[in-house]
């Protein structure tokens, strides 16, 4: 089924990723192990606030800093870039199919996501290399991003999937999102069940669903 609205999310459908790099990463800075969880805890919770841009790069990492129980503390390069680990490849792959993709339909990335890694990925792989379509650019592969820490909601947050739409609608001249013209793609099952409460189609990316082949 073709839609009008393409709504993807990054980490898991487009970027390949290791969470627990940043975790290991942490670990070996002093971090201590107990604390190394992405669902609860203190140094969850300064993720989490990274994410939804209530801290900035800075604070980030002084309040990782803080946690460690090194003799040395970590240094904030050495947050960054144990924080950076998570981010592994975008295939050219994908890029060269979104840049075909926003040739036919209205395409969007709605992601949880920070400074650090929307930088590195724009740095590493939407703005730089080449495809078979020429050079790479983030405007040849989106119409439009939405990204939590400018949003300050994050999925599975209805909130944030209801002002994405009230954008699109904005943005396009198509209808208001809903699950005949739009489909959101992500990994996560929870995001997912949240965008299909909110009415729109949905694909579970998993490692068996090659969406390049599927939508393309």
């Amino acid at each position: 089924m073709k839609f009008t609205n393409y709504i993807f999310d990054l980490g898991g459908v487009i970027l390949d990723i290791n969470m627990q790099n940043a975790l290991d990463g942490f670990k070996n800075l002093g971090v201590p192990e107990e604390e190394l969880r992405f669902d609860e805890g203190p140094t969850a919770k300064i993720m989490q606030e990274y994410q939804l841009g209530r801290l900035t790069t800075e604070d980030f990492c002084d309040a990782i800093i803080a946690r460690s129980i090194a003799s040395t503390k970590p240094t904030r390069q050495q947050i960054v870039d144990s924080w950076n680990s998570i981010c592994l490849n975008i295939p050219q792959r994908k890029i060269d199919a979104l840049r075909v993709l926003k040739t036919q339909a209205n395409v969007f990335l709605l992601s949880n996501t920070n400074e650090l890694h929307w930088k590195y990925c724009l740095d590493h792989w939407f703005n730089v290399g080449k495809g078979v379509y020429g050079p790479n650019n983030l405007n040849d592969c989106f119409h439009h991003v939405f990204l939590s820490q400018e949003m300050h909601l994050e999925k599975p947050d209805p909130e944030i999937f209801i002002r994405t739409f009230q954008k699109i609608f904005t943005l396009t001249t198509s209808d208001l999102p809903n699950a005949e013209n739009t489909v959101f793609l992500d990994d996560n099952k929870a995001n997912i069940y949240a965008a299909a409460s909110c009415g729109i189609s949905t694909i579970h990316v998993t490692p068996e669903h090659n969406w390049v082949t599927n939508l393309i």
